[in-house]
C-alpha cells in the first residue's frame, strides 16, 4: 500500500440495490483485504442532501476518532464533493474517484456537473475510469487511469463452480440477460425481444434475470412473450446457474447522452457471463469493448436496433459449434485475464 495511507475509506451510492456498481464495491473491498490493505466501507443511505450530510458526519467522526492516515476512495462521482469537504481533515491523504458511464457523458444539472468536473481537476484528486470509452468521455477533466470491474473471489468461484456443474436441461437455444429489473428499458429488453420474434424460431427461449422490484410494465411485456421467462431477485448461486446454462447472454443496452442518460461503461455482466463459460452478445456502442474479445468471446452488433441485434443472433444460433468452441474461449480468457488476485494486485496500484 501507498506510503502515505494507512487504511481506505471506501464510499458506496448504496446498500443493497444490486447492479454492476455494487458488485464493483464488494470486488473492492476483497481487493483490498486480500492485499492486506485496512478498509471501510460507508454506504449513502437514501437519495438528497440530507443523506450526503450524514455520510459527511458519519466520516467525519470516524477520521476524527484517531489519527491513521486514510485514502478516500469513491466508488461514484455523485459521493465527490462530499469526499472534498472530508479532504480538508488532516488524518485524509488523497481521493481517488471512480467514474463507471452515463454520469460522465449524460447531460446533467449544469451547476453539478461542473462542480464535479473543477473537484477532479484538484491535485488531490485521481481520477479513475472502468473502461477505455469512459476515459475518453473523462478527457475534459485529463488524463485518468482505467481500472476495469473485476470479481470477488467467491462471486468469481461460482461461476466457476456453475460452469462446472451444469447439465442439459432439454432442447431449444437459451438465451439470457440480466439488469437492474427498474432499468429495462434503457437495456434493450424491447430490442431483444423483437429480435428475437424476427429470427422466426421457437426453439429461442430468453430468461430475463434482474435485481430489485419487478416494474408493472415489464411485467406485462414478459406475460405476452410465451417463451420468455422473468426471474427476479436470484440468489447468486441461481444466477450463476442460470448464467452458465445459457447458450447465449445477450445485453442490448442502448447508448444515449442527454437528462436521461444510459450506456454501460463497462457492462460488468458481460464478464460475469464469460467466467461461467458463455459466449456474449455486447452492446453496440459504449465502454463494453473492454468486456470481452470480438469474434472470439462475444461480438456486438454493428447499430442499435433491432434489425442488426437479429442479424448478430442469427449468425451465432445457426452454428452450435462456433457457439460451443466460443463459450470455451470466454471462460478460458475472462478467468486468467480477472483472475481475483492478479486483479487485487491491480485494484491497489491504480487507486492507491
Amino acid at each position: 500500500m501507498s506510503g502515505e495511507s494507512d487504511r481506505v475509506f471506501l464510499f458506496a451510492p448504496s446498500c443493497g440495490l444490486g447492479g454492476g456498481i455494487e458488485r464493483y464495491v464488494q470486488t473492492l473491498e476483497g481487493a483490498f483485504a486480500g492485499q492486506g490493505v485496512e478498509c471501510r466501507r460507508f454506504n449513502l443511505r437514501a437519495p438528497g442532501g440530507a443523506a450526503h450530510a450524514s455520510l459527511f458526519a458519519e466520516v467525519r467522526g470516524q477520521l476524527r476518532a484517531d489519527e491513521m492516515r486514510t485514502r478516500l476512495v469513491i466508488a461514484h462521482c455523485a459521493l465527490l464533493p462530499v469526499a472534498s469537504l472530508l479532504d480538508r481533515e488532516p488524518s485524509v491523504s488523497g481521493i481517488s474517484v471512480i467514474c463507471h458511464g452515463k454520469e460522465v457523458w449524460g447531460r446533467r444539472l449544469r451547476a453539478r456537473q461542473q462542480l464535479e468536473i473543477c473537484l477532479m481537476k484538484r491535485s488531490r484528486v485521481r481520477v479513475v475510469a472502468v473502461s477505455g470509452f469512459t476515459a475518453g468521455a473523462l478527457s475534459k477533466v485529463g488524463t485518468s487511469t482505467v481500472l476495469p470491474p473485476g470479481l470477488s473471489r467467491d462471486w468469481y468461484q461460482e461461476l466457476v463452480d456453475a460452469s462446472r456443474s451444469i447439465q442439459l436441461t432439454g432442447p431449444g437455444l437459451k438465451l439470457v440477460t440480466a439488469f437492474r429489473l427498474a432499468q429495462w428499458r434503457d437495456k434493450g429488453l424491447a430490442d431483444l425481444l423483437d429480435a428475437v420474434d424476427a429470427l422466426g424460431r421457437p426453439d429461442v427461449h430468453v430468461t430475463v434475470c434482474g435485481s430489485g422490484e419487478v416494474p408493472r410494465e415489464l411485467r406485462e411485456v414478459v406475460s405476452k412473450r410465451p417463451r420468455c421467462t422473468l426471474r427476479p431477485s436470484l440468489s447468486d448461486q441461481e444466477l450463476a446457474r442460470q448464467l452458465a446454462a445459457a447458450d447465449l447472454f445477450v445485453l442490448a443496452t442502448r447508448t444515449a447522452p442527454g437528462r436521461h442518460p444510459s450506456g454501460e461503461g463497462f457492462g460488468l455482466v458481460l464478464l460475469e457471463a464469460q467466467v461461467a463459460g458463455t459466449p456474449v452478445v455486447a452492446p453496440a456502442s459504449g465502454g463494453s469493448r473492454d468486456a470481452y474479445l470480438e469474434g472470439i468471446t462475444g461480438i456486438s452488433p454493428n447499430a442499435e436496433g433491432v434489425q442488426p441485434l437479429a442479424s448478430v443472433l442469427q449468425v451465432l444460433l445457426k452454428d452450435d459449434t462456433r457457439l460451443a468452441q466460443m463459450g470455451k474461449q470466454a471462460a478460458g480468457w475472462a478467468r486468467e485475464a480477472f483472475d481475483p488476485e492478479r486483479y487485487a494486485a491491480l485494484a491497489v496500484s491504480r487507486l492507491l
